[in-house]
């Protein structure tokens, strides 16, 4: 009974989320290609879907311990979320409305270049072994960091990101909800065909 009560909540969830996805396609017309695909090189610059994947693949890992004989379909229905072009595709609207697409190429090429690498590389060890070197600048890459800071990109970027930091938390905490939320669809409708397919007492 409690499981079929939460399925209910699950499903009506995924008809508001289904709702909300509508209005980010909606949303989506209102920025050209090019912007659109400037905020996205944006986002993997900043390395912001392994950001996401790699946790949620450690959270997922162990709930597949725990419950071994749904591993699989746990593993089928939350993968796609665990895709690189999902976070993008997710985030590169709200990317698209807070920088112009030459903002959004200055910043990329920044976040591509020595500083960004070497700061996306930690960032990346952090969130794969716990824990990472301390990050050392070279003086020729703290005059790049001190060029980028006095850029009209540089100073949009360092307003922004104490947004980008509240936005980025939200869609973690949104999406690994959405994954639990499908799940749990998928799983009911896996217990509804065992129980048809169970031979008449």
């Amino acid at each position: 009974m409690k499981l079929l009560r939460l399925i209910s909540f699950f499903l009506l969830l995924a008809a508001s989320l289904s709702l909300a996805r509508a209005q980010d396609a909606g949303a989506a017309k209102e920025y050209s290609a090019t912007h659109l695909a400037a905020a996205e090189r944006l986002i993997y610059a900043m390395a912001l879907p392994e950001r996401f994947i790699i946790p949620t693949r450690q959270l997922l890992k162990n709930s597949l311990e725990k419950d071994p004989d749904n591993a699989p379909l746990m593993s089928a229905t939350m993968d796609p979320y665990l895709q690189k072009q999902y976070t993008a595709t997710q985030l590169k609207i709200w990317f698209a409305s807070q920088f112009n697409p030459d903002i959004c190429r200055q910043i990329a090429t920044f976040w591509e270049g020595p500083v960004g690498k070497k700061l996306v590389r930690t960032q990346v060890q952090m969130l794969t072994t716990g824990d990472a070197p301390q990050l050392v600048f070279t003086p020729k890459e703290k005059a790049l960091m001190k060029r980028f800071d006095a850029t009209k990109a540089g100073q949009a970027f360092l307003v922004a990101m104490p947004q980008i930091e509240e936005i980025f938390a939200e869609y973690m905490k949104d999406t690994q909800m959405r994954m639990r939320e499908q799940f749990m669809i998928e799983l009911d409708k896996k217990l509804r065909k065992e129980e048809e397919q169970k031979p008449s007492a």
